[in-house]
């Protein structure tokens, strides 16, 4: 059976996909479900419906922003004070004339993040409308892309980027940082917005990590080709919200991830036969 590393999640981003950890991640996760989501002081906003997520940051989940979309502005919590009502904190979208809103959706470049002594780079944020995949098999296949398509036909994914200042681990994002890629979906569902703070989605960037499938649980068929694609990064709260870490500069080129495979028995009432391949090929 072939087995190859191949990244390809959508037209937007390519080739994150990282491949293993070297390294213990002491630290144990945070409970996110328990975590507190008030937010200590919000602006008057002018839609009738603004839009929630919180970022979480380090190992022990002690700084946190929130994001909250406000129609075509993003209130960012950029010192993670809680107080979204600061100067610098109110971003605007950003104007591409030759690109249709409707279509496309909004896009925030937010820049930087200063938090308990560090400072994150490059945050953007952008909004596709969900209608903007429904024309690829691969993402319009998936159930519950399918499903929230259906819940709202005018559905908005979230996507965000940015690097992350570690105390732990050096990457190969600005100045060292981690570089990270959240949303639009992970297999368990499309990154959206809350309606409410109790019920924002969180990111967890430069937590604990773990291996595991890109996308989605492959297919595996015998005597065909099949692909095994795995990515590295911490599980946030929420569908959609798996923080995948770009590998180049935080995994050594020499080492690989391994999986085991459990083959149908030849024979009636046989076991399984096990075998077990070293993934190689990076994206």
């Amino acid at each position: 059976m072939e087995q190859s590393v191949v990244a390809a999640r959508n037209s937007l981003f390519m080739c994150l996909a990282a491949l293993f950890v070297p390294f213990s991640t002491a630290a144990p996760a945070a409970d996110l479900a328990k975590i507190d989501c008030s937010i200590a002081k919000e602006p008057a906003y002018k839609s009738k419906a603004p839009k929630y997520c919180l970022l979480l940051f380090g190992p022990e989940a002690r700084d946190r922003v929130w994001l909250v979309l406000d129609g075509d502005t993003l209130y960012v919590d950029r010192n993670g004070n809680g107080d979204l009502t600061e100067p610098g904190e109110k971003v605007a979208a950003k104007v591409n004339k030759s690109r249709d809103l409707a279509e496309f959706g909004y896009t925030f470049e937010v820049g930087d993040l200063t938090l308990g002594g560090k400072v994150h780079k490059a945050l953007t944020v952008t909004f596709p409308p969900l209608t903007l995949y429904a024309s690829n098999p691969s993402i319009a296949n998936f159930v519950p892309f399918q499903a929230a398509l259906k819940a709202d036909p005018k559905a908005v994914a979230a996507t965000l980027t940015i690097d992350v200042e570690s105390a732990r681990l050096k990457g190969g994002g600005i100045g060292g940082r981690l570089s990270y890629l959240a949303g639009f979906y992970d297999e368990s569902g499309v990154l959206q917005f809350a309606d409410r703070p109790a019920d924002a989605p969180i990111v967890y960037l430069d937590g604990p990590l773990q291996v595991t499938f890109y996308d989605r649980r492959p297919t595996l068929r015998l005597a065909r080709g099949n692909d095994i694609v795995l990515m590295v990064g911490t599980p946030g709260h929420g569908p959609g919200t798996f923080a995948m870490l770009a590998y180049e500069g935080t995994i050594p080129e020499s080492v690989y991830p391994n999986i085991e495979i459990a083959f149908p028995a030849s024979q009636k009432d046989g076991a399984p036969v096990k075998e077990r391949y070293e993934l190689k090929e990076r994206c």
